[in-house]
Formats: structure tokens, C-alpha cells, sequence
């Protein structure tokens, strides 16, 4: 990864996420812990080594341990934030923890830039011997983020398993170690930061417009009332799930094409991609589709400020798919 377009991609994000976010949560600490967040992951990409970016991913969650986002996070579900073993602890964090700064983190994904860091920095031939095996245990970690999110029916654990899984596929393509799959693994990495961060965006909306009655089951019918908001989040799904006329497409054909010439390992990518974009339409579904009752249909539908955050994400995602050289090094 270059560093400087990362990490201004990820400064236009923290920017998207200010302006989207719902007025009652944006308080000067939050937003003051936002903008850290933002200064960290920046000061990460730009770093010249895996551990001075080791050390602004760890900074990047002092925000999380204070008040600045309301309660601290406690230890365990920290830690939930730096180690892929921990996802059990990731899920736990974005189902109790504050939405939208999680999402801004975990968009960074620090764990794929330190590791491939590290890979860079060891000899050719250990480099060599290690990067098949990080391919195949990111791959396996990519099918069981993708199989534990379709085992969940609660939207802000399904949004942290599928943001997780998304860190794994950037890791594989980042050791692959071929041009193709490095070209895919960051191509993905602009896709899924953009797309993500729009479902949390949305999501966190439509909390803030319905407290307790989001999380009731079934089918909410919310696109009778805010079909703005469902258009961008139909949208953003569709591009992670790989879509034609997405960046999420030629990010796709790329990293198939890069983790197909190191072996067969690339023969997974096309159903862990299937399984994703399952698991984002079927999130689209129960909270748009079906009929709204009393709860559902007077809700609010896209604010301006959202819609410009929204649109700016959504046309970055159409041009991508159609000019993807214009986003690419």
C-alpha cells in the first residue's frame, strides 16, 4: 500500500462520518476522538515500518479506553480491535460499543498494513516461505468471518463480522506477493473502507430515528419511508458484494486473478465473496423490505447533510467500478 492515498481516503471518511453522524451523538469529545482516530491511522500509513504503524494502531484506541465516546470500552473488547483470534471480542464491541468511531478504526485495516510491513522488511527467502502460509490462514479467516456472519441475526454484529472479513481478503492479497493481487488487495481496501462505512452510516441513522424498535425482528419495511436511505445502503452492499458497475468488481477480478497464479487458494475468494454479499442484502432486506408498521413509517428519510456524506461514497464507489485505473497506483 502507497500510504498517502490511504490515508487520504481515510481522512475523507473520518469527514463523511462527522458530517452523517446523528447531532445528539456529536459532542466536541466525540468528535475531538474522532479526528485522533484519524491522526493515527494517517500517522500509521505514512509510518516507514510495522512497528512505528504497530504503534499508532495501539494510540489509535486510546480514544476507546477513555470517555470520549461515552462508556470506556473495557479491556477484553479492546483488544477485540488489534487481534484477528479475537473477532468474538470484535462483534461484542460493535454490538455495545460507539458505532461509528469502531467503524472509522476497524476501516483502517492496520492489522493487513502491519503485516505486510513486517513481510516486507524480513529476507526474500523467509518472505518466501512465509507468504503462502499468511495467505491461507488469512483466506480461512476470511470463510469463518464470512460463515459467523451469517450465523447472526443482530445488524451491528453482522457489521463487524463483515468489516472483519474484509481486513482478512486485504491481507491475503496483500502476502500473496504477486503485482495483480497487491493491485486487488488494494483496490478492496478503498471498496469495502467506503462501502462499510456507508452501512454504519446508515445504520447508525436509523437508530438514532428509532432506538429499540430497530432491533425487532423480522422485516421493517423502512423503505416506504426512507428510500434515499435504502438506495445507499443497497448500494453500498451490492458493492461489497462484488457487483458489476462497483469498485467492489474490478477488486474482485484482480485479487481472484493475483491469488490464482500463487495456487488454487484463489478458488475461495468467489464463494467467501458469494457469502458476503448474501449476508449484506439479506441485512438490506429485514431492514427495508416487507411491510413498516407505527415504528416504521414515519421515520425520517435521508437528512442533507447525510446525503451529501452518502452521495460523495457512492459516486467514489460508480467510478471506481467504471475508471478503476483513476483510484489505482
Amino acid at each position: 500500500m502507497s500510504g498517502a492515498l490511504e490515508a487520504g481516503l481515510h481522512a475523507a471518511l473520518t469527514l463523511g462520518v462527522v458530517l452523517s453522524a446523528p447531532r445528539g451523538e456529536r459532542t466536541a469529545r466525540w468528535t475531538m476522538g474522532v479526528l485522533w482516530i484519524s491522526a493515527c491511522v494517517g500517522a500509521a500509513y505514512l509510518s516507514q515500518s510495522a512497528a512505528s504503524a504497530a504503534v499508532a494502531w495501539a494510540t489509535a484506541l486510546l480514544p476507546f479506553l477513555t470517555s470520549a465516546f461515552g462508556r470506556p470500552l473495557d479491556a477484553g473488547r479492546a483488544s477485540g480491535l488489534l487481534l484477528f483470534p479475537a473477532q468474538s471480542r470484535l462483534a461484542d464491541a460493535f454490538e455495545h460499543g460507539p458505532l461509528l468511531p469502531l467503524a472509522l478504526l476497524l476501516n483502517g485495516h492496520l492489522g493487513a498494513l502491519v503485516a505486510s510491513r513486517w513481510l516486507s522488511a524480513l529476507d526474500p527467502e523467509t518472505a518466501a516461505m512465509a507468504r503462502p502460509w499468511i495467505t491461507g490462514l488469512a483466506l480461512l479467516a476470511a470463510a469463518a468471518y464470512a460463515a459467523l456472519a451469517y450465523q447472526e441475526t443482530r445488524p451491528r454484529r453482522v457489521l463487524a463480522r463483515l468489516i472483519a472479513g474484509q481486513g482478512a481478503l486485504i491481507l491475503a492479497g496483500l502476502a500473496c506477493g504477486n503485482a495483480a493481487a497487491a493491485a486487488g488487495a488494494l483496490a478492496l481496501w478503498q471498496t469495502a473502507a467506503v462501502a462499510s462505512t456507508m452501512l454504519v452510516c446508515v445504520y447508525a441513522g436509523l437508530e438514532a430515528r428509532m432506538g429499540a424498535a430497530l432491533d425487532r425482528p423480522g422485516f421493517l419495511g423502512l423503505a416506504s419511508s426512507a428510500p434515499r436511505l435504502a438506495v445507499f445502503f443497497a448500494a453500498a452492499a451490492f458493492a461489497l458484494g462484488d457487483m458489476p458497475l462497483t469498485m467492489g468488481f474490478p477488486a474482485a477480478e484482480l485479487l481472484i486473478r493475483g491469488l490464482l497464479e500463487g495456487g488454487l487458494m484463489g478458488l475461495a475468494l468467489p464463494i467467501i465473496s458469494a457469502l458476503n454479499a448474501y449476508v449484506a442484502v439479506r441485512l438490506f432486506a429485514r431492514l427495508f423490505w416487507g411491510r413498516p408498521d407505527d415504528a416504521s413509517r414515519n421515520v425520517p428519510d435521508a437528512l442533507p447533510r447525510e446525503r451529501w456524506a452518502l452521495t460523495a461514497a457512492l459516486l467514489f464507489l460508480l467510478i471506481g467500478g467504471l475508471v478503476p485505473s483513476a483510484f489505482l497506483p
